[in-house]
């Protein structure tokens, strides 16, 4: 490739040098041209004895001048340069005069012109120093050249390295990728602009295989240590119902504890579907615009039984004028109630649980006095499984921060959180520079 840029640079420097050097040649001759035609009209006003005296005046130099010559009616020389009439020249036009000299021939650029007595006056100018020009103008553009080779040659040479280590680089990347190391990354520096912005979207690429592969990796464990206790009760509960129950009412009991935790699994089964159907991408053909406000006042409607029983403040101030953004409506208001579900479920007796709706960027904030959550376990209770709630004794799956996570990244977006002994506030914003494309993006801002 650098040879051939080499080569197309090459190409374009020998077409101007061609072009300049035809130019400048032409342009030579026509001024000279012009001179002998502008000189010869000159000597056709000037007065007979005039014209005499300027032909014996004028000086003829071996190698190069401006020889003048007058010949007679019968072309017979009878002044000026000792040049012979040109018989097949033509009368008052300009033409070439090649004349024999010492080492060779000299070129004229000349014009016969006849006056009114019959007699005929030979203005010529001679070519050496055009010719002189045009010598010094080809040896200059053989040294451009033969310098724009050599430097072209060893331009090519080092880009090409610099080219082939860079794929040198990337190549054994790929290798150990290939070999099973997904913590590889491309590399980034060292690298051309355009091939920086290639690995950069590359390894964004991977990031997100490595996380895909990690979740893969680790599924079958995080379902074996999720299934096995309700699994295991099921199995107690069966084998005391076959030593112990002695009625149809006993085995009712058994078999209606048996049909809840098999309802408990069937929900954590349907919690990881959602959560696949999330990933897929395959939603977003639903995305329309829609009025968050409404959007939020129907999620706390929904909960406020919820909240009036546990004695939790929830509270919610409609806005006059609608906000529109660009989403699944469907999808949005799941994320958001997982939200308002766990501030409602971590805030004891007596607290208080805030939504609210933000205007420039749009967007939702849910705040709650609750236990909050530890630093340590912040970047870690978006994860399958992970509840951080143990530690309170509260129910749950660890699944609904996972979900409202999946939500995001279909929304091309991020989801964070920020929490302190105060509380935990959640934060879902359309940013401007993505609302236009429906992206959304949720983000975590610091409780104050």
């Amino acid at each position: 490739m650098a040879c051939l840029f080499f080569a197309t640079f090459g190409t374009a420097s020998l077409a101007l040098s061609g072009f300049l050097y035809l130019d400048t040649r032409s342009y030579g001759r026509k001024a000279a041209f012009e001179w002998v035609g502008w000189e010869s009209k000159h000597l056709l006003s000037l007065a007979p004895h005039a014209l005499r005296e300027r032909i014996d005046a004028s000086e003829d130099f071996a190698e190069g001048g401006r020889p003048l010559v007058l010949f007679g009616p019968d072309h017979a020389h009878r002044a000026g340069a000792q040049i012979p009439f040109p018989e097949t020249a033509p009368v008052g036009r300009p033409f070439i005069l090649t004349q024999p000299a010492e080492h060779g021939s000299r070129t004229l650029f000349s014009q016969l012109s006849r006056l009114q007595s019959g007699e005929y006056v030979l203005v010529s100018r001679s070519a050496k120093d055009l010719e002189a020009l045009e010598k010094a103008l080809v040896e200059t553009f053989v040294w451009g050249m033969a310098a724009t080779i050599v430097i072209g040659f060893v331009g090519a040479v080092i880009f090409g390295a610099g080219s082939l280590r860079q794929n040198d680089a990337i190549t054994k990347a790929v290798e150990r990728i290939m070999r099973g190391d997904l913590s590889e990354r491309l590399p980034t520096r060292g690298v051309s602009a355009d091939l920086a912005h290639l690995t950069g979207v590359v390894n964004d690429m991977l990031d997100q295989l490595e996380r895909l592969m990690l979740e893969i990796k680790g599924v079958n464990e995080n379902i074996a240590h999720d299934l096995r206790t309700p699994l295991t009760r099921v199995v107690g509960i069966l084998e005391r119902s076959l030593r112990k129950a002695d009625s149809v009412e006993a085995f009712r009991i058994c078999n209606e504890d048996v049909l809840a935790e098999i309802k408990d699994i069937v929900i954590r089964f349907s919690a990881l579907l959602r959560i696949s159907e999330m990933e897929d991408r395959m939603r977003r053909s639903g995305f329309t615009e829609l009025d968050l406000a409404r959007l939020l006042e129907d999620a706390v409607e929904y909960y406020e039984p919820l909240a009036l029983e546990r004695d939790i403040e929830l509270r919610w101030e409609r806005p006059e004028e609608p906000c529109s953004v660009e989403g699944d409506r469907s999808l949005i208001f799941e994320a958001v109630s997982n939200l308002i579900d766990n501030a409602l479920k971590f805030t004891p007796a007596g607290g208080e649980v805030k939504v609210a709706l933000m205007r420039d960027p749009p967007g939702i904030r849910i705040d709650d006095t609750g236990c909050g959550i530890p630093v340590d376990e912040l970047g870690a209770v978006r994860e399958r499984y992970r509840r951080g709630a143990l530690k309170t004794g509260k129910s749950g799956f660890g699944i609904g921060l996972s979900l409202v996570d999946s939500i995001a990244r279909l929304h091309s977006a991020a989801f964070d959180i920020a929490s302190d002994a105060g509380g935990t506030r959640a934060t879902l914003v359309w940013k401007p520079a993505v609302t236009a494309a429906g992206s959304l993006a949720l983000v975590a801002t610091p409780i104050a």
